[in-house]
């Protein structure tokens, strides 16, 4: 188990951070991001955890999670993916009642952000495992040919979650929010 410094220095910037980001969110699924102001009020309804988009778009916000290779923690990507409005519905409907995830799922998606670091992330085949109340659902990648199934199944070392981490503080227009 790796105890975490207090801090790093960025090999982007040569500058030092306090604390080590180790988690990253897509605010929104990226079809809805990519939609005007005007589009979005007029076509989406959107909460924290859900979206819904032309009434036949539905998303649900998860964790994709790689292992850090000597570590309880892993790096977290907060992510959107698509479902069927059935899956959706199901989700909705069990989202509040404790012990969901022994009676409901795994579901399949789709993951709905592209990530700036690994190809071809858009639409990738999903399962949806729902988690205990109060944590989001777990997105495990499906496609054993794609580099992140790779990840989550192997994890990376500290050293290149902290590059990945210093990589994703400096994007320009960066949309990934350190959560």
């Amino acid at each position: 188990m790796t105890d975490w410094p207090l801090g790093f220095t960025c090999g982007t910037c040569g500058q030092s951070h306090a604390g080590m980001p180790f988690s990253f969110a897509a605010d929104f699924p990226d079809m809805y991001a990519n939609m005007t102001e005007e589009n979005r009020e007029l076509r989406a309804v959107v909460g924290s955890d859900q979206c819904i988009l032309d009434s036949q778009w539905f998303f649900i916000r998860g964790l994709l999670e790689i292992p850090i290779i000597g570590s309880d923690e892993p790096f977290l990507w907060v992510l959107w993916a698509s479902v069927r409005e059935g899956v959706f519905d199901e989700i909705t409907d069990c989202w509040e009642l404790p012990g969901r995830e022994k009676h409901h799922g795994p579901f399949k998606g789709r993951l709905a952000n592209m990530l700036p670091v690994y190809t071809d992330t858009l639409n990738l085949k999903l399962n949806i495992i729902l988690q205990p109340l109060g944590t989001r659902p777990l997105f495990v990648v499906e496609d054993e040919k794609h580099e992140m199934e790779e990840l989550q199944r192997s994890g990376f070392t500290l050293e290149q979650a902290t590059e990945l981490a210093s990589f994703l503080l400096h994007i320009e227009g960066n949309k990934w929010a350190h959560s």
